[in-house]
């Protein structure tokens, strides 16, 4: 009976140590290896000029996706607001800020 009860504790803990490993080796899974965020527009746009730290003025670099609702940024600083000029398919502009709380880490659809 003992021997049963102490190769299903262990056979239960190779199980959870092989689940952490795999977690572990995902890049997705580990925090520092985001690399691009996003944040999403109230409506397409035509182009996006003038991305930055709205505290630093430092520039980021940043592409619309290709359905142009989505700002995507390449190293962000996480909990940095930003703000942009935005021109609009009528050919309006317009400066937007965004929270950090609304800027999104990039996920990768497989």
């Amino acid at each position: 009976m003992k021997k049963q009860t102490f190769l299903l504790i262990f056979f239960s803990f190779f199980m959870l140590k092989v689940n952490a490993q795999s977690l572990k080796s995902d890049s997705m899974f580990v925090p520092g290896g985001v690399k691009q965020y996003q944040f999403h527009l109230d409506k397409p746009v035509k182009s996006i000029d003038d991305l930055q730290y709205e505290k630093t003025g430092e520039p980021i670099k940043g592409n619309l996706s290709p359905d142009k609702t989505r700002v995507v940024m390449d190293n962000y600083h996480k909990g940095s607001r930003i703000k942009a000029k935005v021109t609009y398919e009528d050919g309006t502009t317009e400066e937007i800020t965004r929270s950090p709380c609304v800027i999104d880490p990039l996920r990768y659809e497989l």
